[in-house]
């Protein structure tokens, strides 16, 4: 028998024309950072999460005090969360990708692929 997995990595991809990613199954792992693909149409982005009870349910925004939890980094970057805790417990996921100055980043020339690092905590 091997080794119990521990981590994995997914993908969200947002279409051509969307800033809203499709949904993924976090199944019971924990969001812990993500990597920003190199050719998004900004120098750095901001991501926001939006969770839900069921993969075709209403999605809501992640907060934390009232305040919409997000993730800013440079393009063609890994970012970690300061605080796992914020997406602990959101089994199904989506984000939303914007600039700096909150603008969504609609993908004007291509889809976007964004990976997602989770883990048993």
């Amino acid at each position: 028998m091997g080794p119990i997995e521990m981590n994995f990595s997914k993908t969200m991809t947002i279409a051509q024309n969307q800033s809203l990613s499709g949904a993924i199954d976090l199944d019971g792992f924990t969001a812990v950072g993500f990597i920003c693909p190199a050719a998004i149409e900004a120098t750095t982005v901001a991501l926001y999460f939006f969770a839900s009870a069921a993969i075709d349910g209403t999605y809501t925004a992640v907060q934390r005090n009232g305040i919409d939890v997000s993730l800013t980094f440079a393009v063609n970057d890994y970012a970690l969360f300061e605080k796992p805790a914020d997406l602990f417990g959101v089994r199904f996921l989506k984000i939303r990708a914007s600039t700096a100055a909150d603008v969504a980043v609609a993908q004007a020339t291509a889809a976007r692929v964004f990976t997602v690092i989770a883990y048993d905590l």
